[in-house]
């Protein structure tokens, strides 16, 4: 070999065939090299260059547990960052004769992926928001609240959003009236607490006793109309 030779140089087959049963493949590299040191281009070795993939047969796939993936459903997402998921299945191979099993009978072999983040295209500017608070009162109708931030692609904040398309930051919750947790031993002992009611003399110690039923579950439901400050004479 001359002192400006190129000649074809290969690593060892790979010792083990890419699949433990039926047809798969061994590899190996091949490089180009002049002077036992100098890389080359690969088109520049003569002649053909060496086969870096031979098939292999590991033998018939016989009674062969084996994961089934199918194939990558949609992203969840037009834009920005979503997740596509597909389905996998325990398979006993015998020979080509497929069976699904119970995944449990795959426990003892790495299970593939069923899910992945995808992301076909930035989003641009959009309107992000937090969860709802918890609501004001817990009946006779409160509001909750949330924060509304117009965020560009790379999360730093814009104002370029479509004002009317503005997600809303506060709205209303829990409409519906209080029903008062009555005391069992708190009951109406006056045979018109209607009126006692009608009247606001719940705010005296003697008709809130009397009309302890009616008294409480007013008061439940209408707090601001019991206060000393509420009663105009």
């Amino acid at each position: 070999m001359g002192a400006c030779a190129r000649s074809w140089f290969t690593s060892l087959w790979s010792q083990r065939c890419s699949a433990e049963c039926g047809t798969g493949n061994r590899t190996r590299t091949a490089v180009c090299l002049m002077d036992h040191v100098t890389d080359l281009p690969l088109g520049n070795c003569e002649g053909e260059r060496p086969p870096e993939l031979i098939f292999c047969d590991s033998g018939p796939c016989q009674n062969q547990l084996e994961w089934y993936t199918g194939p990558w459903g949609q992203c969840s997402a037009e834009c920005g960052n979503g997740t596509q998921t597909r389905s996998v299945a325990c398979i006993f191979n015998d020979n080509g004769r497929m069976e699904v099993m119970d995944k449990s009978k795959c426990s003892s072999l790495p299970q593939p992926i069923t899910a992945e983040t995808c992301r076909l295209k930035p989003c641009g500017v959009q309107w992000y928001v937090t969860e709802w608070s918890a609501c004001s009162r817990s009946c006779n109708g409160g509001y909750r609240v949330r924060e509304v931030r117009c965020l560009a692609d790379n999360i730093a904040p814009s104002d370029r959003c479509d004002p009317s398309s503005t997600p809303e930051s506060r709205e209303e919750c829990n409409k519906q009236p209080c029903v008062a947790e009555i005391n069992p031993s708190c009951s109406d002992q006056y045979h018109n607490c209607m009126v006692v009611v009608q009247a606001r003399l719940c705010i005296y110690p003697y008709y809130r006793s009397v009309c302890c039923t009616s008294c409480s579950r007013a008061e439940k439901t209408y707090p601001n109309l019991f206060e000393k400050n509420h009663i105009h004479r």
